[in-house]
């Protein structure tokens, strides 16, 4: 039902597919959840068919669809979170309201409502009416003139020397002011103009204020020094290490309790040694060189689970029975040499492996052979 939500509030459809038995039965599980999504939609339809997506880029309590209506603009709050104060805060909306009240309320009863600067109150039950998505529905006059926080920009959430970080807004008609200890912007913070520039962790509270008000909650992100992991010396030689191993696995097993099929010294991250298309695992050991100082983003993308490692440490975990799917890691290497290990696991259906890094001067790439060592 949450899902549902979710994928409506962004514009989109859920197509689900509910598959039979090989005796053509449906399960009694999907059976039993579309019995409880039916009974969800007998009250709450209204907030997902015809619907457009939310104007709002986060809610904190829950998901927003609305659809135009006669004078202005119907907004359905789902509420995955429901308040136990007994008022549902609203965020960075300025239009006026015309009425609120509880979808699943046959009498509509009405909702009180009230200003707090840049959000509206509303006066809500105690008990959610819903275990799991109740829908708060707000009428208001108009368009909606909605002021989403800002967005805190950067590449990487930590650095070694120096990192410039962004703060924008998709409004024109306000100032960006903004902290670097997290406490709460006035309008006698600084102002945005241009990149911010830290030399130390900090953490920067950002928010959009129009004629010396707030007109938007807070945005806030924290950015770490770090110190640059220590390189290695070793005599190496070019290429990395693999242990080839067979077997059924649901998630990576632990390798070093296995007996390989075979070993040897490969040029990357191939699968050519292999003996078998299903149910095999690679192990790949061996040193990574990195050219210079800096925080590097390392990515697999695998089919089924994957892991990479530096060190001793898990840097990237996408473990798991899944298709393509693609995890990062980020972390600060000195330049030369640092222990590396990918583990892999393909159970059945499609397979494969692909190892990316990233610096905060380039695009995205593939780790080249000339970059790994043993």
């Amino acid at each position: 039902i949450r899902m549902l939500a979710d994928i409506a509030s962004k514009g989109g459809n859920l197509l689900l597919n509910i598959g039979p038995t090989a005796e053509g039965l449906f399960p009694p599980a999907s059976i039993e959840r579309l019995h409880e999504i039916g009974a969800w939609m007998r009250v709450n339809s209204e907030a997902i068919y015809g619907t457009h997506a939310s104007p709002f880029k986060q809610l904190a309590w829950g998901r927003c669809t609305q659809k135009s209506i006669a004078g202005g603009t119907r907004l359905y709050l789902h509420v995955f979170d429901w308040p136990t104060s007994g008022s549902l805060r609203v965020p960075g909306i300025f239009n006026q309201t015309q009425k609120a009240f509880l979808l699943g309320d046959k009498e509509t009863a009405a909702l009180a409502v009230k200003r707090e600067a840049d959000a509206l109150l509303i006066s809500v039950p105690q008990q959610a009416p819903d275990a799991h998505n109740s829908i708060v529905v707000l009428d208001i006059i108009g368009k909606p003139d909605i002021s989403n926080p800002p967005v805190i920009v950067s590449e990487f959430a930590i650095f070694i020397d120096a990192l410039h970080v962004a703060v924008k807004s998709e409004r024109d008609t306000v100032e960006l002011r903004y902290t670097r200890d997290g406490s709460e912007p006035t309008n006698a913070s600084p102002l945005v103009q241009g990149l911010i520039t830290l030399k130390e962790t900090a953490t920067i509270a950002a928010r959009c204020f129009r004629a010396g008000k707030p007109v938007s909650e807070t945005a806030r992100a924290t950015f770490t020094k770090v110190a640059a992991r220590t390189a290695m010396k070793a005599e190496v030689k070019s290429g990395i290490r693999y242990s080839y191993f067979e077997g059924e696995w649901n998630s990576l097993p632990d390798f070093k309790t296995l007996t390989p099929v075979m070993s040897g010294v490969l040029a990357n991250f191939e699968f050519s040694p292999r003996k078998e298309v299903e149910r095999f695992g690679f192990e790949y050991t061996g040193y990574l060189r990195v050219p210079e100082t800096g925080v590097y983003a390392f990515f697999t993308e695998s089919d089924d689970g994957s892991r990479l490692y530096i060190g001793d440490d898990l840097i990237v975990d996408n473990d798991g029975l899944h298709g393509m799917v693609e995890k990062r890691g980020v972390l600060a290497l000195a330049a030369g040499l640092h222990p590396m290990r990918v583990t892999f696991f393909e159970k059945t259906g499609g397979d494969g492996l692909k190892v990316y890094y990233k610096t905060e001067k380039g695009a995205k790439q593939l780790v080249p052979a000339g970059w790994l060592f043993h």
